[in-house]
């Protein structure tokens, strides 16, 4: 009995060994787990932290001095001074959407001559590429216009990208357009978006990008249009090429049908 009883006891005493040495090792895991967690969830708090940092050190553009629209509009002017004339090839990749939305290639030849005179001409121009065509060349160039618009400063808006002012501007003679938003930067006074909008609802909106031509003129590099008529709607964008500087060109390239 006594025999019996010791084997008894020496089974529960290696069993509760076994269930003590299982505890402990579920608690140092859970701990091991617990620790890791709270490492990760540490870092993530780390990686928002310094996110936050960075963005609280950016600070916004600053506020552009107050201009009138004829300062304005003469700092862009200013942009093209001593440019007599230009002509540049263009390449425009067009997608017009009537009941389909058909992709279309054309090419053209933009002429500029001080103080307004201004011509794109198209070469082989499909038939349902002929409005855009209309419209496009009735845009003209930021060299034209200060000659063609008259403006009136809106207040200058900040974008988290830069500060810029923003012209609303009408057409010196009767138009079709109702009114124009132009938004010039504030510090190279590139134009880099205008909006028209028709008094039959068309609009077109035009994203600009300018460049420096023989290191003394801002030029067109690129444009890229949405345009919304009520017969049609497309978007474009217009790649400039190598431009032609103060080179003659005669007064006749700018009549129509020549």
């Amino acid at each position: 009995m006594r025999m019996l009883r010791e084997r008894v006891f020496r089974i529960t005493a290696r069993k509760l060994r076994m269930h003590t040495l299982t505890v402990l090792t579920l608690r140092q895991r859970t701990a091991t787990i617990v620790g890791h967690s709270e490492g990760l969830v540490k870092m993530k708090f780390a990686i928002i932290a310094a996110v936050c940092i960075a963005c609280l050190g950016q600070s916004p553009p600053p506020v552009p001095t107050p201009l009138s629209a004829q300062q304005i509009l003469a700092r862009m002017t200013a942009n093209t001074a001593g440019l007599q004339t230009y002509q540049v090839p263009v390449r425009i990749a067009l997608r017009l959407h009537k009941v389909i939305t058909l992709p279309v290639s054309l090419s053209a030849t933009r002429y500029f001559k001080v103080p307004d005179k201004e011509r794109l001409v198209m070469r082989t121009v499909p038939a349902i590429a002929k409005p855009f065509q209309n419209a496009y060349a009735a845009l003209g160039t930021p060299a034209t216009w200060p000659q063609v618009y008259n403006g009136v400063e809106v207040p200058p808006s900040i974008s988290t990208a830069r500060a810029v002012y923003e012209l609303r501007a009408t057409y010196k003679r009767p138009s079709n357009v109702d009114h124009i938003l132009l938004d010039v930067d504030a510090t190279t006074f590139d134009p880099v978006q205008s909006r028209w909008y028709y008094t039959n609802g068309a609009t077109i909106v035009m994203k600009i990008e300018e460049q420096s031509v023989e290191g003394k003129y801002r030029l067109p590099l690129r444009e890229t249009l949405d345009v919304t008529f009520p017969s049609y709607r497309g978007s474009a964008v217009v790649e400039y090429g190598s431009y032609i500087i103060n080179q003659d060109i005669p007064d006749a390239t700018f009549k129509n049908g020549s």
